[in-house]
């Protein structure tokens, strides 16, 4: 199974137990976000990223320049403690 399918599986049985007020607040979010244009200016997938630098886990600067000359690099988003 491919990851478009894998993902498009999960959004389904997800909207399928989800609140409809919650779905349509997503919904609506997602909808703004496509219509600011902001698709337009993001990085299109197979091109390379910008170079930025990021805090890691210790709240040290990490540059994704210095991590690329170790090789590929994948970043990670997590949303931290709640």
């Amino acid at each position: 199974m491919t990851l478009q399918a894998r993902l498009t599986a999960f959004r389904a049985r997800y909207e399928a137990k989800a609140p409809h007020a919650a779905l349509e607040i997503m919904h609506r979010a997602t909808d703004d976000l496509r219509r600011s244009g902001i698709l337009e200016r993001v990085v299109q997938p197979g091109h390379p990223a910008p170079d930025f630098m990021l805090p890691d886990t210790d709240g040290r600067l990490v540059s994704t320049r210095d991590l690329r000359a170790h090789g590929p690099v994948v970043v990670t988003f997590y949303r931290g403690k709640w």
